[in-house]
């Protein structure tokens, strides 16, 4: 995804047929996590615009109208989406309700980055074979590790709370590729962290069975 254009379209039309998969063998209740595929689909593909349209001036408003998707779905998207698409799979009622303060923390960073990139003009450069975007202002390290660390609550702590099958598989998939993009590619984190959260997400098409719902631990 994060390397070339023919790589996130490629990477857009596998998970296209993720997304198609999980989505057929979806429930009501595994619907919200069974389309994250199709999601991330739509995220690759936006990527793939970017790569063709940057640095291009007769392409600026497709360049910026995917540049806009692309970190609303990082985001805005997520941090609300993954919470409640595990809080709508779980038996448990008390692991509901943490999923549910989860989310509503998953709101405020998803108000909160809809409000940044709304006050600011968001854009991308390349850095390299990445694509690094800026938005919100400049930010020193402190303020970035907070921002981080807001975002992981919402993102990657609901699938350590569930006990739906397979969420800290995807939980523990979903940190290791953190680590290795903060490590291979730390100024373009949002652009290679999710290039290895849209692979991971083909665990969604194991997760998403019916009558898979988890006992409750």
């Amino acid at each position: 995804m994060c390397f070339s254009a023919g790589g996130s379209f490629a990477l857009s039309a596998v998970l296209v047929g993720a997304g198609a998969a999980s989505t057929a063998r979806s429930t009501p209740a595994t619907r919200m996590l069974g389309v994250v595929p199709l999601f991330f689909a739509a995220q690759q593909a936006a990527e793939g615009i970017i790569w063709l349209t940057i640095g291009m001036p007769q392409h600026e408003m497709l360049e910026s109208a995917a540049v806009y998707t692309f970190l609303a779905f990082a985001l805005v998207i997520w941090p609300t989406w993954a919470p409640l698409a595990l809080r709508s799979m779980e038996p448990s009622a008390e692991r509901r309700r943490v999923l549910g303060w989860t989310a509503a923390i998953g709101a405020l960073v998803s108000v909160s980055a809809a409000f940044l990139l709304a006050r600011t003009q968001p854009a991308a450069r390349l850095d390299g074979h990445s694509i690094t975007y800026q938005f919100g202002g400049g930010a020193g390290v402190t303020r970035h590790l907070i921002l981080l660390a807001a975002y992981v609550v919402p993102t990657l702590v609901p699938f350590f709370v569930s006990t739906v099958r397979w969420a800290k598989i995807i939980g523990g998939a979903l940190i290791v590729s953190i680590a290795v993009a903060v490590v291979v590619r730390h100024e373009a984190l949002t652009s290679v962290w999710c290039f290895f959260a849209a692979v991971v997400s083909v665990l969604v098409v194991l997760a998403v069975r019916p009558a898979q719902r988890a006992r409750p631990a």
